[in-house]
């Protein structure tokens, strides 16, 4: 029997492992805005996990989580078409919940603002998918993003720190160091980092020192059948968030130059004639 298998992170509720920060990482306020406060946690489906404020403008505001955070608000029903003529599947998707946490002193939570939220792609594939707040209200602390050009940057031995809702609870920092490159699973490139992950983390973010966001932590590693070994967490490098948010339109998120109503019109352009040529 194989002691190492790789590829668990859809259980959220286990115990929390805590690491002291360590090297260059932020602290005080500076460390707050840029760490913790643009994580939140994600309900769907009777499930528990994280996601990261990636974007907020005007009445936009855009929560990037894992595909099984919320795979439990996804479901695809069979329907009779009587233009074709036959049955056909139709996806129907459930509310989400978002909770964005409120904080005294910086550090001890209060409270949350519990917000519903849509899910406007997702990818089984890719593990990944994108909420759309229904609150119009601007987010102040998001997620700070490298450039599409910066984003490989990162190097292994390079400071890492992940944060999310361990076991359910608000988000918790942990810090260590990127450890490998393009783990390759199912034919798509992780990255692993000695920073403390475990069930709960899903949809996260990994941070780099800096505060720059590089990554969704998503698996952890389990000796046997059981026990986590935590500090061998794999997140979705965001170099793949980008490109899987160009394919789908929604690069406005990260690139600056990029317009949100243009991104989505061409978007809808593109969904029509697909449909007209089915």
């Amino acid at each position: 029997m194989r002691r190492i298998t790789v590829l668990i992170g859809v259980c959220f509720l286990a115990m929390a492992v805590f690491v002291p920060l360590s090297f260059g990482a932020l602290s005080g306020e500076q460390g707050h805005n840029k760490y913790i406060y643009p994580v939140v946690r994600v309900t769907s489906g009777g499930g528990t996990g994280s996601g990261t404020i990636l974007y907020s403008a005007g009445t936009s505001t855009y929560v990037l989580t894992n595909y099984h955070v919320v795979d439990g608000a996804i479901r695809v029903i069979e329907k009779f078409d009587k233009d074709l003529g036959k049955d056909v599947k139709e996806e129907k998707l459930s509310i989400c919940h978002v909770e964005i946490f409120k904080y005294r002193d910086l550090s001890t939570p209060i409270g949350t603002l519990k917000v519903e939220a849509d899910i406007v792609i997702h990818s089984r594939e890719q593990d990944m998918a994108l909420l759309k707040l229904r609150s119009e209200e601007e987010v102040k602390t998001i997620a700070q993003l490298l450039t599409k050009e910066q984003a490989n940057d990162i190097k292994c031995l390079d400071e890492t720190v992940a944060v999310g809702c361990s076991l359910a609870f608000p988000p918790l920092p942990t810090t260590g160091i990127l450890t490998r490159k393009n783990f390759q699973i199912d034919s798509l490139p992780f990255h692993m980092s000695s920073s403390q992950i475990i069930y709960g983390n899903s949809g996260g973010a990994m941070f780099d020192g800096d505060g720059n966001f590089i990554g969704i932590p998503s698996m952890v590693a389990v000796a046997g059948w059981a026990t986590p070994i935590t500090h061998m967490g794999l997140f979705i490098p965001v170099s793949r968030v980008y490109e899987w948010l160009e394919e789908e339109h929604y690069d406005f998120i990260y690139d600056a130059i990029k317009i949100e109503k243009e991104c989505l019109e061409i978007r809808e352009k593109e969904i029509k004639e697909k449909k007209e040529k089915k």
